[in-house]
């Protein structure tokens, strides 16, 4: 039994040391700081459509949501705070002007790409 408690120990410390390609667990303050530029960089994406869309659609109307791939990315823990510094996208929607698209942000949360479709 003595052996096998070890044994879990050290194999517990390698998982949480990232040894043989396990990513290391992200800390408290980097999962605050990763749901910080997600919601900068929604923001500034929302911000943007208002500004392109036109008069009519008020911030209500606009749906934004981080790309799918990416939001179940982090979830599953694979993304570090890292990654997401390297930028963000995000899908929207204005179904009032039957438009929708998606916009690219860099890691503090400018907007670098917007495309927009129409219904």
């Amino acid at each position: 039994m003595k052996y096998l408690t070890t044994g879990i120990i050290a194999a517990f410390v390698l998982a949480l040391t990232g040894v043989n390609g396990i990513v290391q667990p992200a800390s408290a303050d980097d999962d605050a700081k990763i749901n910080a530029r997600i919601a900068a960089g929604g923001k500034s994406c929302k911000n943007e459509v208002a500004t392109r869309v036109g008069k009519g659609v008020s911030m209500a109307d606009i749906q934004v949501e981080l790309g799918a791939t990416l939001q179940e990315s982090i979830n599953a823990g694979e993304m570090s705070l890292k990654d997401v510094e390297r930028g963000l996208s995000y899908n929207w929607t204005v179904t009032k002007k039957k438009s929708f698209g998606s916009c690219d942000t860099d890691g503090k949360g400018k907007v670098t790409d917007f495309q927009m479709n129409v219904e």
